[in-house]
Formats: C-alpha cells, sequence, structure tokens
C-alpha cells in the first residue's frame, strides 16, 4: 500500500499563540492521528522564526508532517477536512485558518 507526507503548515491567530499551540498539540493532533488512513504524524515547533526579522514573511506556528497510508491521499485528506469543525473534532478559533498551508506528497523508499 502506498504511503504519502502530509505537510500543514498553520499560524495561530495573534496574541493566542499559546492557547493554538496547547489545542493543537493536546486535541487536535490526536484527533488526526486517529483518523482512518493516518498512521503517524510528527509535530514540529517553528518558535525559531522569531530570532529573525521576517516582518514581511508569515510568522507559521506549527509545522505538522502526517503519514498516511492508501491508494490516494486525497481521499484521507478529504476526511481530516470534513471531521474539522465537527463535535468529534472541535477547532479553536485561534487558529489561523486562512494562513494555512497544506501539501500531500508521495513517500519514496530508498532501496
Amino acid at each position: 500500500m502506498a504511503r504519502f507526507t502530509y505537510a500543514v503548515l498553520s499560524r495561530a491567530v495573534a496574541g493566542r499563540e499559546e492557547e493554538f499551540v496547547t489545542w493543537y498539540r493536546d486535541r487536535h493532533f490526536a484527533d488526526v492521528l486517529r483518523m482512518p488512513g493516518v498512521v503517524g504524524g510528527k509535530l514540529v515547533s517553528l518558535d525559531f522564526q522569531r530570532v529573525y526579522e521576517l516582518d514581511d514573511a508569515p510568522q507559521w506556528t506549527l509545522l505538522t508532517l502526517y503519514e498516511l497510508e492508501g491508494d490516494n491521499p486525497e481521499s484521507v485528506i478529504d476526511s481530516i477536512r470534513a471531521a474539522s469543525g465537527s463535535d468529534d473534532m472541535p477547532m479553536s478559533d485561534a487558529l489561523t485558518k486562512a494562513g494555512m498551508v497544506q501539501a500531500a506528497g508521495r513517500v519514496i523508499a530508498s532501496s
């Protein structure tokens, strides 16, 4: 079965970074890991950006890398998106949804 990496860059509403990270780490990440087709994940804080003066660049809060399994990553991602905001996967208003960047790519096994 094919494996894919699903990368999500996200950022918090200004001034609500701590609330956002707590919700993402303690709730959302675990909710996504329970979704069918998601076999693992890694959550990375991007606090290091704050040492640079990058006023014109997006200040991402978190990078999440999920490992997906199946023939089609789009169907797994669509399931995650459909569940987001439901009673089973509540969303936080500390998340800047417009600031999210998402990408999926096939994992290439080395020989």
